[in-house]
């Protein structure tokens, strides 16, 4: 599935897309970054290579995570392969599971307790705002109404897992609505500009 993700507009990303600046109306350097960062993949068919060790570590536990998460909430969860949002496979998300009420499932395993912690005490409002796009965004590309929003950590004696529910927003909505078909569009004319088209990123 990584391939699969190569060019695409990804849950896990999307912050970037709907980064707005200070004034004015000049794209962020964030927003230019992953711009970059997507048409190189276009052109390459190469990914950069991401924190290994954060990586590893949710690897590691996402198993126990998503165990502990149906036992707590009795519901059932069903791992889910990367999820475009239509045909054209410029937008995705990559659910760590869709729940047997209907809602989406991202699952955290914290690095540090610290973070744990945060989220653990500050629930809703603890939730980084890259993690609240993903979670959006999610919603966006899979047409669902709620999702569920898990951290996990293993080192807590007892209290490990916690959860909320994260509801549809149309801000959000309205954000990307307007922002993703407009980043695609420049993404294109830059392919066009240096003689790629997307899709080459698969051949």
């Amino acid at each position: 599935w990584h391939r699969l993700r190569l060019g695409v507009i990804t849950a896990s990303e999307v912050h970037n897309v709907i980064s707005k600046p200070r004034s004015g109306k000049k794209w962020t350097d964030m927003k230019m970054s992953y711009f970059h960062t997507l048409l190189a993949e276009v052109c390459t068919g190469v990914a950069p290579e991401v924190n290994a060790k954060a990586l590893a570590w949710g690897k590691q536990y996402e198993e126990d995570a998503r165990t502990l998460f149906e036992f707590t909430t009795d519901v059932k969860v069903t791992e889910s392969p990367i999820l475009f949002r239509d045909e054209s496979m410029r937008t995705a998300c990559s659910p760590d599971g869709l729940c047997s009420n209907g809602f989406g499932l991202e699952l955290k395993c914290p690095f540090t307790s610290r973070d744990f912690m945060k989220f653990r005490l500050g629930g809703f409002e603890a939730i980084k705002s890259a993690y609240m796009a993903q979670v959006q965004y999610s919603m966006w590309v899979t047409g669902k109404d709620a999702w569920f929003f898990a951290n996990y950590d293993p080192r807590m004696k007892r209290e490990g897992i916690h959860h909320v529910v994260v509801e549809r927003d149309p801000q959000y909505m309205s954000d990307f609505n307007e922002m993703v078909p407009e980043f695609i569009e420049k993404m294109d004319e830059a392919l066009a500009e240096i003689g790629f088209t997307f899709g080459e990123q698969w051949k």
